[in-house]
């Protein structure tokens, strides 16, 4: 009877599963592999149907060749260590001011209104930054004129176009590493900082001594999910820069984007999407195992 109770719970277990391990595959594993086959192929979307031919690693010989495709990996890795770092960072520290406040019927609307840009779609919010950093009418360069200071060119010169990439990925993502910390931070019993506010400890001692070590697990988290993310940025650059000036704000999405659809050579697209893919295995494998490390400390 037991063996038989065992059997039905694996079963319903199964069939419980069954529904999101068919969508992930058709949804990630089905699109992996075609992609795999194309990139060892000359396929282009010019050429007549049947032509492809398989040519073994040109495409990838071709794609790491490729001096653009290079200059976007290195973009992409300082574009995520500085989107990262400012969207943990604040998110942490938001986190810590909202909950050391009273709960007032002000502070929970600050919390509201500070969630809203998780809301906004990224097309749309990537166009409203867009118009703000606007070089001629743009609000951002009429505040810093009134300072008496030159107007930025935030699309024409690679350091404002790159550092308007990195504000518009990190404002919409700082509402996410928020809410995750304020949920963290609630797991925090009261005691501990009552007991260091008796032994004269300051708030920052109390910050770095108890709210650090127990909410390290979270942090690892939220630095691993938004390195992923940050690794995979798209449509702030092809709204505000299209790669521009010159491809420096080119990150290797946009580059495997306009290697397949732009200038239709899908082949050298799918190798490029294959590269894309090991980097983000390496890094977010990396990223775990020094946490892991961290914790067996």
């Amino acid at each position: 009877m037991e063996y038989i109770k065992r059997k039905v719970n694996r079963t319903l277990h199964l069939i419980f599963v069954a529904p999101s391990m068919i969508f992930i595959f058709f949804l990630a594993i089905v699109p992996l592999v075609y992609a795999i086959f194309l990139s060892f192929r000359n396929y282009k979307l010019t050429m007549p149907n049947g032509s492809a031919r398989f040519i073994g690693i040109e495409n990838y010989v071709s794609v790491i060749k490729d001096e653009a495709f290079v200059q976007s990996i290195s973009w992409t890795l300082i574009f995520s260590l500085f989107a990262v770092t400012i969207s943990v960072g604040i998110g942490l520290l938001l986190a810590v001011l909202l909950t050391n406040s009273e709960q007032s019927r002000g502070v929970r609307l600050l919390k509201s209104f500070l969630i809203l840009p998780m809301m906004v779609a990224p097309v749309v919010s990537s166009t409203m930054w867009k118009i703000l950093f606007g070089a001629v009418y743009g609000p951002i360069n009429y505040l810093i004129e009134l300072f008496n200071a030159s107007a930025v060119s935030w699309t024409g010169e690679t350091l404002p176009a790159r550092l308007a990439i990195i504000i518009i990925d990190s404002w919409g993502s700082i509402p996410f590493c928020m809410l995750i910390f304020l949920g963290a931070l609630t797991t925090i019993p009261d005691e501990l900082y009552e007991s260091a506010l008796i032994d004269g400890a300051s708030a920052f001692t109390s910050f770095r001594k108890i709210t650090l070590p127990l909410i390290r697990n979270f942090i690892s988290l939220v630095v691993s999910l938004r390195l992923m993310d940050s690794l995979k940025v798209f449509d702030p650059i092809m709204i505000m820069t299209d790669g521009g000036p010159s491809g420096t704000t080119e990150s290797i999405g946009t580059m495997m984007y306009k290697m397949a659809f732009r200038y239709m050579d899908v082949g050298r697209g799918s190798a490029a999407a294959v590269i894309f893919f090991i980097i983000i295995a390496i890094v977010s494998i990396t990223t775990l195992m020094l946490t892991r490390k961290e914790e067996v400390k």
